[in-house]
């Protein structure tokens, strides 16, 4: 506890104290506040792009199909269960039902035939990763994944559980019935 005698010190380091705070805060990067600039005559608002901000750049932001590959990606390696939508083991329609629900938070049916009817359909020239691929066989919606880019898509299959397959492989090209696009981009037509 300071005596009498040394409280004038006191003062003067905290003083002191305070402009050194100052200077570190000024050492930090620029302030986010107008500046007077000759040439205008008048204050400038600075660019917000550069300046500091808390936030994450609209740039830099993940994007919803970084989000759905990194989330399905999980899942690799869960084995397949008939009627099963956890990780001790899943279905196709509950893998993908689980996935868009973790992602976007859409309550799809756990059934890869009414899947189908849900969103708009795609060409198969026209796929975006995060549209839904659907395969039939006896004429019957029986299987559907996440298409995911460069002709892949990952699904829960019978013989592996959750992992990825070409779109042309010879059981999937043969038995492709289409697709549907559940999640509007910013570039599709209106």
């Amino acid at each position: 506890m300071p005596t009498i005698e040394n409280k004038p010190r006191h003062r003067a380091f905290l003083r002191g104290m305070g402009i050194c705070a100052m200077l570190s805060l000024l050492s930090c990067g620029p302030l986010v506040r107008p500046w007077y600039n000759r040439d205008v005559g008048g204050y400038v608002q600075p660019d917000p792009s550069a300046t500091p901000t808390p936030e994450v750049p609209k740039a830099l932001e993940e994007t919803d199909a970084d989000r759905l590959r990194r989330t399905a990606e999980s899942y690799l390696g869960v084995p397949y269960s008939f009627g099963g939508q956890s990780r001790s083991g899943m279905d196709c329609s509950g893998f993908i039902r689980q996935v868009f629900s973790e992602v976007y938070g859409l309550d799809l049916p756990h059934n890869s035939s009414r899947m189908f009817r849900k969103g708009t359909p795609v060409t198969r020239a026209h796929l975006k990763p995060g549209d839904l691929v659907f395969f039939k066989n006896l004429g019957f919606i029986d299987h559907g994944g996440i298409y995911m880019g460069d002709n892949y898509f990952i699904h829960s299959s019978s013989s592996v559980g959750v992992g990825y397959s070409a779109l042309n492989a010879p059981y999937f090209g043969e038995h492709y019935a289409g697709a549907r696009r559940l999640i509007a981009s910013p570039d599709d037509p209106p």
